[in-house]
């Protein structure tokens, strides 16, 4: 095997000036008592320059090349492909020369004091755990785009200190897709500032809790649309309205403590309480019955007071006034 060119020593390494390459190899030890090492199966190998035979005969079975080369290397040139082996040094086969080195055992490689790789596309490929322990900062940077993904099913976790440290994101635009649930839990002050507009829709059931006071302030004004609502206030209630109040609804009751009011177009005052308030009840049948109001026949024929009937027909029945007809005003 070796001639004026090659040195051989006998445990299969070879350096022929004569080719475009040279290497060391060591075959696979035999697991079996009997078995022949084929000079194939791969202990170990240093291979420079161009590719060499060894490599074009492991072509001639995959499970021989997956030994040589990463299974991401043979899918970007094609399985089945001679340049798997052609262009394992580069691009060009004339001309690239590369480096080769594999093994079926541990790759160990430590620099007492720095490691400086530069590389054109780079492509890392773990089969079992990766981890990445560092005693100084990280610092990971792309001119392009950067993508984290886990597994199907699986936990993507970003901990800053064990839930000691801040963490910031700066963005132009963002979106979130939440497939499941989203839960956000604060300890602490939560703040948001938005200066454009913010557009919220809930397709389920929206529940607001405040253990403490919830305050809010419209300046250029607030419009609620609604289906119906419900709104329960078990304390205090204070409105405050500096310039008007106005109220258009269609059906609108409201009792507050031993104050009832119940009007069908027009709202204003508290039980039809002899303040000169004017209440206007347009129906076919208006009934005002179990409200607190009091009637004295004394006081219907006063002077300062006046009833007037658009109608045919108006009876007092223990408080019940009924209207028969349509359009009674009723100035008390």
């Amino acid at each position: 095997m070796s001639d004026e060119n090659t040195n051989d020593s006998g445990s299969g390494s070879q350096i022929d000036y004569n080719t475009k390459h040279v290497y060391f190899y060591l075959p696979k030890v035999p697991t079996e008592d009997g078995e022949v090492a084929d000079n194939i199966d791969l202990g170990a190998m240093l291979r420079l320059g161009g590719y060499c035979d060894l490599e074009q005969q492991a072509h001639k079975l995959p499970a021989d090349e997956l030994h040589y080369y990463p299974q991401k290397y043979i899918d970007t040139q094609g399985a089945g492909s001679e340049n798997i082996f052609k262009k394992s040094a580069g691009s060009s086969t004339e001309s690239s020369h590369g480096i080769l080195m594999a093994c079926d055992g541990h790759f160990l490689l430590k620099a007492a004091e720095k490691m400086f790789v530069e590389t054109g596309d780079h492509h890392l490929q773990v089969n079992g755990d990766y981890e990445h322990d560092t005693t100084g900062s990280v610092n990971v940077q792309s001119g392009d785009i950067m993508n984290l993904k886990s597994g199907t099913n699986k936990t993507l976790t970003l901990n800053a200190g064990d839930k000691t440290g801040d963490m910031e994101l700066l963005a132009n635009n963002k979106t979130e897709t939440v497939q499941g649930d989203n839960n956000n839990n604060t300890s602490g002050n939560k703040t948001d500032s938005t200066k454009g507009n913010n557009t919220i829709t809930t397709w389920g059931l929206t529940m607001t809790y405040s253990l403490d006071v919830a305050y809010s302030a419209f300046a250029a004004g607030q419009i609620v649309t609604s289906s119906w609502g419900l709104q329960l206030y078990l304390a205090t209630l204070v409105k405050v309205y500096p310039v008007s109040e106005v109220v258009l609804a269609g059906m609108r009751f409201q009792a507050t403590g031993l104050n009832m009011a119940s009007v069908q177009t027009q709202v204003g005052y508290k039980a039809l309480s002899v303040e000169s308030r004017i209440a206007n009840l347009r129906s076919d049948l208006t009934s005002l019955d179990g409200i607190g109001i009091k009637i004295q026949e004394t006081n219907i024929n006063a002077a300062d007071n006046a009833i007037r009937l658009a109608a045919q027909q108006v009876e007092l029945n223990n408080g019940d006034v009924q209207a028969n007809t349509k359009g009674v005003v009723v100035f008390l």
